[in-house]
Formats: structure tokens, sequence, C-alpha cells
């Protein structure tokens, strides 16, 4: 453990995946091999799980199959969001902050790495959660907002569950979110959807592995790409997210073999479709 974030190689399976840069380096190389294989960010939309990625197409009048083929030809000229470069920026801090707030040691890192069991399948992480149970840190609950015990007694459970997972499994991820609302998706001109709120603690969101619809894919693209199926790896990854500059929430994804199997031929079938000999995909 204590060459993690250190040594690219500590922490990850080899079998699973090689290292390929620091993306915290920045520069045309690191924005190379990002396009040379399929991230994590892509993950949702390829599996059309991909709110925004719906919307967009119903807007052109698209398929989301046909919507996606043509974001991923252009991804090189998409522009950046200034809310992506504010979340760039403001990652650093928040992770330290989630630490502290949880009592659990996480380092940040921008190593991007790329599975050797799918070849076109990769991830730049974002930092490890470090969790020893024999010298546990003091958690910071006095952080948290909220007016009912629901909303301030999920953290104790949480923690708990982070040092039991450290103790069995060893280091798992850290993937770092900053919301600007609690429900962060809503039609152009409609509501915003009650199923996308973030709800509280490791009992929530269970139908996507307990961590939020909108972020859960991209954590079991990370954990398909670093770990493997015998427990070599990450095994888990905690989500934690800071909505609206001042409300902190946290959440623990354990990685699913099956949907990680799955999610590889998925990105491998894609790939060939669009880079392959399998040219019959075309958008409209």
């Amino acid at each position: 453990m204590s060459r993690v974030g250190t040594d690219p190689m500590a922490g990850v399976s080899e079998d699973a995946c090689t290292f390929e840069i620091d993306g915290g380096a920045g520069g045309d190389e690191w924005l190379a091999r990002r396009w040379e294989s399929v991230g994590a960010s892509w993950a949702a939309a390829l599996l059309d799980e991909d709110q925004y990625h719906q919307r967009d197409a119903a807007e052109e009048g698209m398929s989301s199959r046909a919507m996606l083929l043509r974001k991923w030809r252009e991804r090189r000229s998409i522009p950046t969001r200034p809310t992506m470069h504010w979340g760039s920026y403001a990652e650093p801090w928040i992770l330290q902050t989630a630490a502290h707030i949880l009592g659990v040691p996480m380092i940040r890192t921008n190593h991007m790495y790329r599975s050797r069991v799918w070849p076109h399948m990769s991830c730049t992480l974002d930092g490890w959660c470090l969790p020893d149970r024999d010298f546990q840190v003091a958690a910071h609950p006095e952080f948290l907002i909220g007016r009912t015990d629901r909303e301030v007694e999920w953290l104790g459970d949480l923690r708990h569950m982070i040092y039991r997972l450290g103790a069995e499994h060893g280091p798992g991820l850290v993937e770092v979110k900053m919301k600007m609302a609690h429900a962060v998706f809503k039609p152009r001109g409609g509501e915003k959807d009650p199923a996308l709120q973030f709800d509280y603690g490791p009992a929530a969101h269970g139908a996507t592995w307990g961590a939020p619809r909108q972020h859960a894919y991209q954590l079991q693209h990370q954990l398909a790409v670093c770990g493997d199926d015998h427990g070599g790896g990450p095994q888990w990854s905690v989500l934690v997210a800071l909505i609206g500059g001042m409300d902190f929430r946290a959440w623990v994804v354990m990685r699913d073999h099956g949907f990680a199997r799955a999610l590889g031929a998925a990105v491998e079938r894609f790939w060939g479709q669009v880079h392959g000999t399998d040219h019959d995909l075309h958008p409209g």
C-alpha cells in the first residue's frame, strides 16, 4: 500500500492493465493516448444509459447509437465546457476535503491505464483510497449539511464499509465530482428527474451498485480496466461529490465481474464498428 500513488503499477492488477501515461502532465501526448481507446466517461453513453446523450440524440432526431458514433468521430473537436475546467481545477481540493470528512486517507493521481483483456478500453484515475483498520483517521461530520438524522448519519456506516473493504480487498479507487445541483439532469424546458436525485449513504442507489446512475457506469469501467476477476487490483471504488459548493456526499461501488466482461465486450464491439472492418453503422 505504501507505493500506491507513486509507483503507477502499485495497486492495479498487472494481468489486467498496463500503465500508459501520467495524465496530470497534460499535453498532446496524453490527448493522443486518450483517443486511442474508449475511456470511462464514455461507458454510460456506450450502453445507452447516459441521459445527456439521450437528450442530444432526441433533439437531433437521431438514434442514440447514431449520435454516439457521430460524437466519437468528432471527439477531438468537441469543446470543453467551463464546468469541466472548474471540476478539474477543484478535484485535488475536493479529494483532500473528502478524506478529511470521511476520516479515510486518500491520495491524488492522474495515471492512465489500458486494459490487457480489452485492448481498446482505458481509464484515467482521480485517486486512491487507502484505509487501514489499524491506523484509522478521525472523521469530521461537522462538515455535513442536514436537518434530519438520515442526512448526517450515513457517514458512519459508509466509513465503516470503507475500512472493511480496505481490510478485505486492499486499496480502492476514488472518483471525484463537483456538481452544481442535486438533480443534475433535466430535458431542456422540462423538469428535473426525481429518479436522478442524489440519495444518501451505502443503502442508496441499489439499482446501480450503490452509486448515482449518472456516474455508476464510469466507476465500473475503471474497475474493469484496473482490476481482475480473481481479486487482483482494485475491487471497489468510492465516489465523492461536492454539490452546490457546500453539500458533501459519498458512495461506494464494488466491482461487478460479470458487468466488467459485458462492458469490455461492448467496448471492443464498438471499436470494431467504428475503426475495424465493420463499417455498416453510420450516423443518421
